[in-house]
């Protein structure tokens, strides 16, 4: 390809943002439990953190994930006991997800087998440049996700 290609630019960034991905896959799959991937330490640690009662369709949009993917997580979870789905109280028709106490003990293990990695990770540059770069990113991925723009893309 020319150097001139409009195209790298964009090009780049998706290969920086999917080498990112799997370097960080990588590194939670060499230290979660056993049998414990990381789509569920995900599920399991947004609610452990950032509050139980989430929607799997809240938290898959929030992840950027397909229905189908966080279908699937939810009932490997819920068949292993680790959260279990609740009627939503504000609707009654949708599901809101608990932990278990099974869950909550394992959403906890695996932060811990985690946490020094992410220290360092966040050590790699400023906190304020690591939270700039979260946003960037979050901007990035809303836009895309943003059917208006690509419609035949969902």
């Amino acid at each position: 390809m020319p150097m001139s290609d409009p195209l790298r630019p964009v090009l780049t960034l998706f290969a920086a943002v999917s080498a990112a991905h799997h370097a960080a896959q990588r590194l939670l799959e060499a230290r979660l439990p056993d049998g414990y991937s990381p789509p569920q330490f995900a599920v399991l640690e947004r609610l452990a953190r950032l509050g139980e009662g989430q929607t799997p369709i809240s938290i898959a949009d929030a992840f950027g994930w397909p229905k189908t993917t966080m279908s699937h997580t939810v009932a490997v979870l819920e068949s292993r006991g680790l959260v279990r789905l609740e009627p939503n109280p504000r609707d009654g028709r949708s599901k809101c997800l608990w932990l278990t106490p099974k869950g909550r003990t394992l959403a906890a293990l695996g932060r811990t087998a985690v946490e020094s990695d992410l220290a360092r990770v966040g050590e790699l540059a400023e906190t304020a440049e690591v939270e700039q770069l979260a946003a960037d990113l979050l901007s990035l991925a809303a836009r895309l996700s943003d059917q208006r723009r690509f419609p035949d893309a969902a």
